[in-house]
Formats: C-alpha cells, structure tokens, sequence
C-alpha cells in the first residue's frame, strides 16, 4: 500500500497507528486533539490538519472514532472525507457503528466516485498494540484486498464478510456477547466472595473447565482489586449494547440477557464510570453489597 491516512487517536487509533509505523508504513494522521498527534509524529508520523486534508494526499485512509456521530461528522462535516474523497481514493472506517451509519457512509463516498470498506475490529487496547485485532470487514472486495498488507500488521486474521453492513452486524453481535458474559462473570465473582470463597480460586477453576477463555483470565484479578484501567472504556461498550439491541429489534429476536446487561452498563454510566474499562460495571454489583 501507498502512504496510509489515519482519523482518530484514541486508544485504538494510537495504538494501530504505532503498528503501522513500526512495520515501515508511511502514515499521516489527524485527531479532533491535534496535541494527540505529537507522540506519534516522533516515531515518524505526518499531520494532516482536517479529514480533509489526510483524504486528499493519500490513496487509502483509515478511520478509528469512538461512535456513530463521531464517525458520521468526520465524514460530512466541512472539512470532512467528502471534501476530497475521489475516484481512485479508498476510505476504509474501523469504527464500531450500526450498518444504518455504515451504509450512509459508504452511500456518499461511493457517490463521489470513491471506495469504501467498513471494517470493525474485535479486540481492544493490548490486541490492538500487539497487532492481533480480528477484522471483519465488508463492502468492496478490491478495497479489502488493497488493504490486506496493513490489515495483516493490524490483525491475526481478517474476515470478508460481504455487502456493507455486515461488518457492523457482526463487530454487534460479539460486543453483545461480550457484555452480557461480562455482567455474569460480575456476578459470579460477588457471589464467591459473599459465599466466603476465594475469588481468585474461582477464576483458577474457571480458566480449566468449558468456559475458559482470555478476557476472565485478563480481567479477573484487576476486577477483584476494583481496578478498571480502560482497555475499552464502557460508555463504548454500552453503545454497542444499545446498538445490539436495536438490530435485535429490527428482526424480532427477544434478547432479555443482553437487555438486562445493557442496564447495568447504564447504571454504570450514571455511577460515572463511563471513562473506565468495561469491566468496571463489577461496581454495580459491588455497590448493592453494602445493602446485604
């Protein structure tokens, strides 16, 4: 790939950013902070001083923004993608967004004569330093296979999924997924300490039987010590809850787990944990303790 266009900072951006330019990729990149910008610009990094900007002096431009407006107002604002996206331009958006957003964006891009791809990511802050995202992506197969040499840096495994929208459906389903064993997980941990056993025994047992798996093992013990440090900040987590339950509404399927689960990420959210890891929502079960 030619030089490479990057939209958005935040933990993800930084860190996919750094993997890109460790691997010899020329990258230019904008954040809404520009300050933001800085740390990267060292370890050889351009600014590009608006969406804009980035779109116009490269082929291929990523974008990495926190939510459906975000990911909306870089495209459309003035300044914005649409400004200078053109045919021969590739706009690929990582964003985790609801395919009605996602097919808005591509709707303008493509009407401007460029490409798009959507191509959410599964993973959060360590996979993503680690260059071990999983990417699912959809839209424009010659886009995805131009990107493929920087999706191989970002990712271990990169899946085409098809027509536009089914890359946000499916970053919805696993986040969906994701929160919901997050509250279990929450609970079972409260409910060994008040039995009076060891927690972190719990998460020994689990870690050998069916239900083994990497986020209770990385999450566990800082759960236990009430210690949320934003892997992935769970107002990001509730959106996707929401977002879930939306695409649940539009085709009927009954989804009390993950409604009761996005309940306690908003009971979170006014608890003013928002800017914390997602596992944070362990406060909400925490905080009913005094009441036993």
């Amino acid at each position: 790939m030619e030089e490479i266009g990057f939209l958005g900072l935040g933990i993800m951006g930084k860190a996919m950013t750094m993997n890109l330019l460790r691997h010899g990729f020329k990258v230019t990149v904008w954040n809404r902070t520009l300050s933001r910008c800085d740390e990267l610009v060292e370890h050889g990094a351009t600014i590009g001083e608006t969406p804009a900007a980035v779109i116009k002096k490269c082929k291929y431009t990523i974008a990495m923004l926190s939510d459906p407006a975000a990911a909306l107002s870089v495209v459309f604002d003035q300044h914005g993608v649409l400004e200078q996206i053109c045919s021969g331009k590739g706009y690929i958006d990582m964003s985790t967004v609801d395919a009605e957003t996602s097919s808005k964006i591509s709707e303008a891009i493509t009407a401007k004569g460029g490409h798009f791809l959507e191509a959410p990511v599964s993973g959060s802050k360590k996979p993503a330093e680690d260059g071990q995202l999983v990417i699912l992506a959809a839209g424009e197969k010659a886009l995805y296979e131009a990107a493929l040499p920087a999706f191989d840096v970002l990712g271990k495994k990169s899946f085409f999924l098809g027509q536009v929208g089914n890359g946000a459906k499916m970053k919805l389903v696993v986040n969906m997924i994701m929160g919901s064993m997050m509250n279990a997980f929450s609970e079972g941990l409260m409910l060994a300490d008040k039995s009076g056993l060891n927690p972190l025994t719990l998460l020994d047992v689990l870690d050998l039987g069916a239900i083994a798996n990497p986020m209770f093992k990385m999450k566990g013990p800082s759960m236990i010590q009430s210690s949320y440090p934003p892997a992935f900040p769970l107002k990001h987590q509730q959106k996707d809850m929401r977002l879930a339950l939306a695409l649940g509404d539009e085709n009927s399927v009954p989804m009390p787990v993950a409604a009761a689960a996005n309940e306690a990420f908003k009971k979170a959210r006014s608890m003013g944990l928002g800017d914390l890891d997602f596992s944070a929502v362990h406060e909400t079960v925490q905080s009913s303790k005094g009441s036993s």
